[in-house]
C-alpha cells in the first residue's frame, strides 16, 4: 500500500507548472505572441502531438502568426476552430454574394435581349409587310440574341455551380470544425467540452434520466512515461486505453478524453455499487494488459488507474459533478487508494460543503 501511495504520490504532482513555464519559455525564444490559441498550439506540441511538433519546429525562429494558424488549423486544434469557422463564414458571404452578382448580371443581359425582341416583334407587327432585307436583318439579329441569351445562360449555370461546389466544401470545412471541437484528436473520443454538453442534457432533466455517475480515470504514470520520450510516443498506448473504455460501457453511455492521461465515463442510470464495480473491473483489466509504446510493449501492470467517482445526486451543475469527480479523483491518489467515490470525507478535504447522495 506504502509502494502505491507513493507512486500515486509522484504521478499526482501538479504537471501543469513545468509545461506551461516551457510553454513560456519557448515563446520567449522564438519570439512567438502571448496568446490563448498559440499556448494551446505549443502545449500540443509538448505535449505528444508528434505532427504539430514537426510542424513548429520547420517554421524555425519567430514564425510569424499566420504560418502558426495554419498549423492549427491544419491539426483542428479546438481553440483554432472558432478562427477557422469565422473565416469559413467569411468565405461563404462572399461566395454567396458572387453568386447573387452572377444570377443578377444574367438577368440583366437577359432583360436587355428581351427588349430587343420585343422591340422586333412590336415593328413586324406595325408593318407585317416588310422588304426581305428588312425581315432577313431582323431574322439575323433575332438569331443572334437567341445563341446570345442561351451562352449567358450556360455561363451563368457553370459559374453558380462552381460556386455552390465551393459553398459545398465550406460546409463539409465547417463539420469538421464541429468535429474537432468536440472530439479528442488522437483517440477520436468526445473531449471536456462534449462531455460537459452531455451532461448538460441530463441536468435539464435529471428525474427523467435517473441518477448517473461520472467516472474520472487517470492513467499512472503514461504521462511521465511520454514526457520522457519523443512527442507522439504515447499514441499508441492512448488509443488502446480508449479500446478498452469503449468496451467497458452500455451503447448509451459516454467515454471521453479530457487530458493526456485522463480518460472519463459517464454512465447513465447506475448506483454507486455499479458505477464502482465498473471502475474496479476497467483497471483490473488495464493492469493486466501490455501496451504498445513507441517499438516496443509497455509490460503488464506498468501502466495503473486511479479512478474518481461523482454522482448526479450529489451535484447540481455539469461542472460541479466534473470537479467532484476529480477531487475523488486526487483524495484517491493522495491515499493510495485504487478507487473513491465523492462523499463527506472528500468534500471536507476539499474545503466544500457535502450535500446530497449518500457517502461511500
Amino acid at each position: 500500500m506504502s509502494s502505491k501511495a507513493s507512486t500515486a504520490s509522484k504521478s499526482t504532482q501538479p504537471a501543469g507548472p513545468p509545461i506551461v513555464a516551457r510553454i513560456a519559455q519557448l515563446m520567449a525564444g522564438l519570439g512567438i505572441a502571448a496568446l490563448p490559441r498559440n499556448y494551446e498550439l505549443l502545449f500540443e506540441a509538448l505535449n505528444g502531438n508528434a505532427g504539430v511538433a514537426r510542424d513548429v519546429a520547420a517554421l524555425g525562429k519567430t514564425p510569424d502568426q499566420l504560418s502558426l494558424d495554419a498549423i492549427a488549423l491544419r491539426h483542428a486544434l479546438p481553440s483554432h476552430n472558432a478562427l477557422a469557422a469565422g473565416q469559413a463564414a467569411d468565405e461563404a458571404v462572399r461566395v454567396l454574394c458572387e453568386i447573387a452578382k452572377t444570377s443578377e448580371e444574367s438577368q440583366r443581359q437577359r432583360a436587355a435581349a428581351m427588349q430587343e425582341l420585343e422591340e422586333i416583334a412590336a415593328r413586324m407587327q406595325r408593318d407585317p409587310v416588310l422588304g426581305i432585307s428588312d425581315f432577313a436583318s431582323d431574322a439575323t439579329r433575332l438569331l443572334s440574341l437567341m445563341q446570345d441569351i442561351l451562352g449567358a445562360d450556360r455561363t451563368a449555370a457553370a459559374r453558380i455551380g462552381d460556386l455552390q461546389c465551393h459553398l459545398d466544401s465550406l460546409r463539409s470545412g465547417l463539420a469538421i470544425s464541429r468535429d474537432a471541437l468536440t472530439h479528442d484528436p488522437v483517440t477520436g473520443l468526445a473531449n471536456k467540452a462534449a462531455l460537459l454538453s452531455h451532461l448538460n442534457g441530463i441536468f435539464d432533466d435529471k428525474a427523467a434520466a435517473g441518477t448517473s455517475a461520472l467516472l474520472v480515470f487517470r492513467v499512472e504514470q503514461l504521462r511521465k512515461f511520454a514526457e520522457s520520450h519523443a512527442a507522439g510516443s504515447d499514441e499508441k498506448t492512448a488509443k488502446r486505453l480508449a479500446t478498452i473504455f469503449r468496451q467497458s460501457v452500455k451503447k448509451n453511455d459516454l467515454v471521453a478524453r479530457t487530458g493526456p492521461d485522463l480518460f472519463c465515463l459517464l454512465l447513465c442510470d447506475v448506483t454507486r455499487e455499479i458505477a464502482a464495480g465498473i471502475a474496479r473491473r476497467v483497471a483490473d483489466k488495464v493492469a493486466e494488459m501490455p501496451f504498445p509504446f513507441l517499438d516496443r510493449e509497455l509490460p503488464a501492470g506498468f501502466l495503473t488507474l486511479t479512478a474518481g467517482v461523482s454522482m448526479t445526486d450529489s451535484a447540481t451543475t455539469p461542472v460541479t459533478l466534473y470537479e467532484q469527480a476529480d477531487q475523488a479523483l486526487a483524495y484517491a491518489a493522495e491515499t493510495g487508494i485504487a478507487l473513491r467515490i465523492y462523499s463527506a470525507e472528500v468534500a471536507e478535504r476539499a474545503g466544500r460543503t457535502y450535500r446530497g447522495g449518500a457517502a461511500a
